[in-house]
């Protein structure tokens, strides 16, 4: 039995209405993922039956001997949207998938990944470009001549700029305030790429050959390790060490927690920056102007993931393992796919009752199960698992309350803004 109860003016109240409408909102949830084809990517065809259909419901009130009737109504399968990413072409060799995500830079060179976006530092224009996938390209509002190296600590920016050979925090606006200043050497180029560990800078004084660790409070140097050529990129590793390029000392050096030092490889021309990825493997750019390399560094040796670029200059990882590098000569941003990367969707608002298939770009040989997560108004409607194509329904995007997907593999995550309705 069920309370029933009128309001002032005799209204017959919507209490059992509103539980129908519950209730018919625990089946949309429960029977949603088969309107838009199966987990191997392949889209379903328009033929959903009423049982395994996601469902559409109206309530209206009735009288109290009445219960509130559910229409269900299938959803069409899922709309391809997904853009056609494009690549450097057969001007660069590769042993996987390019996209090129930016182009027309003057210069671009050091790359910094954070919770989802990509800042680029543009050296010859001064800026800071960020990138975020399915989103229009930013300009932070800083200007820095020959700005290089950046890197946040918290919720704080830094950046180098080498015609300064400083290093400076962003205080918001076109605010820089300098956190040290270095000594710079006539006819060598200042400071380039910098890191952080354990919460200090860590700034390569690169035409002294040293690599600082830097109180980012008051700039005073707490510890340094010279014997370098011209260290330009620093990354720390999981374990505590710390992986430094040295740029005209044609080698890439592990120095271990314990001051040890080890090298990761030797007579690799010209080596600009280096990272580790979650795996622990390392990787390298070798910054020559027409037969630039982006290698992965194995047991002191080298393997090529791609050749003919034109001055790579920085590199960056994402949260699935993916690599980021720029071709200062060619003015581009390219993405190199390693593990997966969701495709971004093409312009244009979708309809808040038409499925939207999301596709996943897999480099070869990764067949590892994937799983979508909405932010905001996305309801996941389909797991692409160990295929190529999820599908998604956008419910409340906005304007101002954008959505997103996150595509999970075990510690591997991408993620990708969708557009607002």
């Amino acid at each position: 039995m069920h309370a029933e109860s009128r309001f002032p003016d005799g209204r017959e109240s919507r209490r059992h209405v509103t539980r129908a409408a519950i209730l018919a909102l625990a089946a949309v949830v429960a029977i949603a993922g088969a309107a838009c084809g199966s987990t191997s990517g392949t889209p379903r065809t328009a033929e959903a039956t009423p049982s395994t259909a996601f469902v559409t419901t109206t309530a209206t009130p009735q009288p109290s001997s009445a219960s509130a009737t559910t229409s269900p109504t299938p959803l069409p399968p899922c709309t391809n949207a997904a853009a056609t990413p494009t690549g450097p072409g057969t001007s660069v060799a590769s042993t996987g998938a390019i996209w090129t995500v930016a182009t027309g830079l003057d210069q671009p060179d050091d790359l910094l990944y954070n919770n989802g976006s990509l800042l680029v530092g543009v050296l010859g224009s001064g800026s800071i470009e960020v990138l975020a996938p399915g989103a229009a390209t930013t300009t932070l509002p800083i200007h820095l001549s020959e700005l290089e190296g950046m890197v946040y600590i918290g919720a704080n920016l830094y950046v180098a700029g080498q015609a300064q050979d400083a290093v400076f925090e962003w205080q918001g606006a076109t605010r820089l305030q300098k956190v040290i200043q270095l000594n710079p050497v006539a006819g060598q180029a200042g400071v380039d790429g910098i890191g952080t560990q354990n919460g200090e800078l860590i700034v390569p004084d690169s035409p002294r050959g040293v690599v600082d660790w830097v109180d980012p409070m008051n700039g005073s140097i707490q510890k340094h390790v010279g014997g370098f050529t011209r260290p330009t990129g620093a990354w720390p590793t999981r374990d505590g060490a710390l992986l430094v390029a040295d740029e005209y000392g044609n080698a890439a050096v592990r120095l271990a927690a314990n001051g040890t030092r080890g090298d990761l490889v030797r007579n690799l021309p010209i080596v600009d920056d280096v990272v580790q990825d979650s795996r622990g493997d390392n990787f390298a750019v070798t910054a020559d102007a027409s037969g630039g390399r982006l290698v992965q560094l194995v047991n002191g040796s080298t393997r090529d993931l791609a050749d003919r670029l034109q001055a790579p200059q920085g590199l960056a990882i994402d949260g699935a393992d993916n690599l980021y590098f720029s071709e200062a000569g060619a003015g581009r941003v390219d993405l190199l796919i390693r593990a997966f990367k969701l495709v971004p969707l093409r312009a244009g608002a979708p309809s808040s009752t038409q499925p939207v298939c999301i596709d996943i770009e897999r480099a070869a040989g990764f067949n590892d199960a994937i799983t979508l997560e909405g932010t905001g108004g996305v309801h996941v409607l389909e797991q692409p698992g160990a295929g190529t194509r999820g599908a998604v329904l956008l419910m409340g995007c906005t304007g101002t309350s954008p959505c997103g997907v996150t595509a999970l593999s075990g510690t591997r995550r991408d993620v990708l803004q969708l557009p607002s309705l």
